[in-house]
C-alpha cells in the first residue's frame, strides 16, 4: 500500500532498532518499509483487511525534527477531538 507521506514529511531516519520508517498506531502490524521523498510504502500485514482508499491513517515519525521544521501547523488531538491547532514558530528557520 503506498501512503501520502514520503521522507519530506516523515525523514529518513531509522535507527536500528524499529523495524520501519514510522508507526501507524491504528494498525500496529503495519510497516513502513520504504519512502520516496512525497509518498511511502507500507507492509500491511497478510490477515489484516486494507483499509478502503482514500481513509486517512494516523503515522508517527521515528523523528519529529524534520516533521516540525516542514509543516505551518501542528494539529492537536485529544480522544479523537481536534482540541488546539499549534502555529510553529521556527518554521523555515534553518539559518
Amino acid at each position: 500500500m503506498v501512503v501520502d507521506a514520503g521522507s519530506k514529511i516523515l525523514g529518513s531516519d531509522r535507527p536500528s532498532w524499529p523495524t520501519g520508517y514510522g508507526r501507524l498506531p491504528d494498525y500496529p502490524d503495519a510497516r513502513i518499509t520504504a519512502m520516496s521523498e512525497h509518498h511511502a510504502t507500507v507492509e500491511w500485514p497478510e490477515n489484516d483487511d486494507l483499509p478502503a482508499l482514500g481513509h486517512r491513517l494516523r503515522v508517527i515519525p521515528n523523528h519529529v525534527c524534520l516533521a516540525m521544521n516542514l509543516v505551518d501547523e501542528v494539529t492537536v488531538v485529544r480522544n479523537g477531538l481536534v482540541v488546539e491547532r499549534w502555529t510553529v514558530a521556527a518554521r523555515g528557520r534553518n539559518n
